[in-house]
């Protein structure tokens, strides 16, 4: 088979620039390598591949360690997110065959035929591929189906509050969005950013190189963080396997559409995008709404809790009351929850760096998620969150946060009643970047 070997070569470097590798030198040496390999019309071996991009020994079993498998089928997914996002329209894609190294160029509109059509080196005799074809090809499927899930999930609330627009918003929306709570970031004209609060799962294999289980590792939030924790650590290579997966929980849809009700009683540009895709410019040059789990604060977490009266504790369902030491524990995990139970609802609200507002909306879990959502949106509440809330009065932007424990059943939220309120002093969350005006 011919190979147009500048083309080829071309399209491996647009590949490296565009950092769909990862930070990991190894994915770049690999698909250089096999890119050799295809010029030259050779398919090599997986010993071969070990010694010359791994620098493994002569005495490489490929029986006991699958380290090159691994390395060639996250690769492949690599390409596939390449092809799926950033080169989405390049002409022609560069495919690795499944159960063999050889990577081959082929037109756009073939690329996941050519993937899947490939018979696996060695079982040209058989129709059935071998366990670990079978567990990439469906590992793929799965992950594709996953991904579709949570974009629907969240499409749905985006849906529901793109269709508020051009039509008279509910009356309760309107009254909602007049409030000195809401006014702080509705009456100007910098634009809204929504961070929901996603997770990061990765897979774990078993012996056989098929998924055994998802993993959520709070250490590893990133695609990013599980390639340092395997260079550190190259043995994990051969256990976990990285799907480039995330998920929302249920809540964080509920929330979202509460709120979306509010904002789109105005005409401004409202973007939502997940935690992991945040970028911290974001903090100065628009409006921050978060929505998620506490466990999801992620980049945030530090400065919401810089000035605050609380601490999370080690299991993210637990908040401590610094001042009284009082444990706020949330009982939505455990399985005693099949009945009512606490969950808790935090809110918060201080100035960011650069004149705007940042909002957190946020639960320990999905009730405590969807009340904090609802608390927001419903007039009587926001009502009473005025009163409450201990800067009230001030001529200052909102700047406090407010706990509530809520009653829960199954996954909805049934009932709250306010356990802790403070104020935040804005100049110690962001390091003394404001400075008090002379009449404070």
């Amino acid at each position: 088979m011919m190979v147009d070997a500048d083309a080829l070569r071309e399209q491996a470097a647009k590949i490296a620039e565009s950092g769909a590798l990862g930070r990991s030198r190894s994915y770049g040496r690999l698909l250089e390598f096999l890119v050799d390999c295809a010029q030259s019309g050779r398919t090599p071996k997986e010993v071969e591949i070990a010694i010359e991009v791994f620098g493994r020994g002569a005495d490489f079993d490929p029986s006991q360690d699958s380290m090159v498998r691994v390395y060639a089928h996250n690769l492949r997914q690599k390409l596939e997110h390449y092809y799926a996002t950033a080169g989405r329209n390049e002409p022609k894609q560069i495919v690795l065959a499944r159960g063999e190294y050889r990577v081959s160029l082929v037109p756009a509109s073939a690329g996941a035929e050519a993937v899947d059509s490939i018979v696996p080196a060695g079982a040209a005799a058989s129709s059935s591929a071998s366990p670990g074809a079978r567990a990439a090809v469906t590992g793929s499927r799965w992950r594709l189906a996953a991904a579709a899930v949570v974009l629907l999930a969240v499409g749905a609330a985006l849906g529901a509050g793109v269709a508020l627009r051009g039509v008279p918003p509910p009356p309760a929306a309107a009254a909602v969005a007049s409030s000195p709570l809401w006014a702080s970031m509705l009456d100007d004209d910098l634009p809204i950013l929504v961070v929901v609060g996603d997770y990061y799962i990765y897979a774990e294999l078993n012996e056989y190189g098929d998924v055994a289980r998802l993993v959520r590792d709070f250490n590893v939030g990133s695609s990013k963080d599980l390639d340092e924790l395997m260079k550190n650590d190259p043995s994990l290579l051969a256990r976990y396997l990285n799907l480039d997966l995330t998920y929302l929980p249920t809540g964080s849809a509920f929330a979202l559409l509460d709120l979306l009700r509010v904002l789109y009683t105005s005409e401004k540009h409202v973007r939502v995008v997940s935690m992991s895709e945040m970028n911290e410019a974001d903090l100065k040059s628009s409006h921050v709404i978060y929505v998620g789990y506490l466990s999801a604060l992620d980049k945030l977490e530090d400065f919401v809790f810089a000035s605050s009266s609380l601490a999370i504790g080690y299991t993210y369902d637990e908040l401590r009351n610094l001042d009284t030491g009082e444990l706020y524990t949330s009982e939505a995990g455990m399985p005693e929850a099949n009945h009512n139970y606490r969950d808790y609802a935090f809110i918060s609200m201080f100035p960011g760096p650069g004149g705007n507002q940042i909002m957190i909306v946020a639960g320990t879990r999905d009730a405590g998620l969807m009340q904090a959502g609802h608390a927001l949106a419903d007039p009587m509440f926001v009502a009473s969150m005025e009163q409450k809330r201990p800067d009230s009065g001030s001529v200052q932007p909102p700047s406090f946060e407010m706990l509530y424990e809520v009653s829960g059943y199954g996954r909805t939220n049934l009932d709250a009643m306010l356990v802790h309120t403070a104020p935040l002093n804005y100049q110690q969350i962001w390091g003394g970047v404001f400075r008090q005006s002379p009449s404070n």
